[in-house]
């Protein structure tokens, strides 16, 4: 897939504004809380402080492809029900 974006445009805003992936999100802004947290080439980063210029060429796994099925696994049913919303790869879709 190839996309044209703003070379300050953070990869978190890009999956979720041009994607509509929504798994990943802004939580704290800094890079700590963890609700912005992709794979980036299999390596965790924050979103929230990863251009998403950066991701050109790479591979990039967010919450939403993390179950083949499309079902929740039960740890994120369990943060769902529990309105546990800090980490990204816990909850999707928020």
């Amino acid at each position: 897939m190839t996309r044209r974006v703003s070379a300050r445009q953070h990869l978190v805003d890009f999956l979720r504004e041009e994607l509509g992936l929504t798994g990943a999100h802004y939580g704290c802004e800094h890079g700590v809380c963890g609700a912005c947290t992709v794979r980036v080439d299999g390596e965790i980063v924050r979103g929230c402080l990863m251009l998403a210029v950066q991701a050109n060429g790479r591979t990039v796994d967010t919450i939403e492809g993390l179950s083949d099925s499309g079902e929740i696994a039960g740890l994120q049913q369990a943060f769902h029900r529990h309105n546990a919303l800090q980490c990204g790869f816990a909850r999707r879709g928020c």
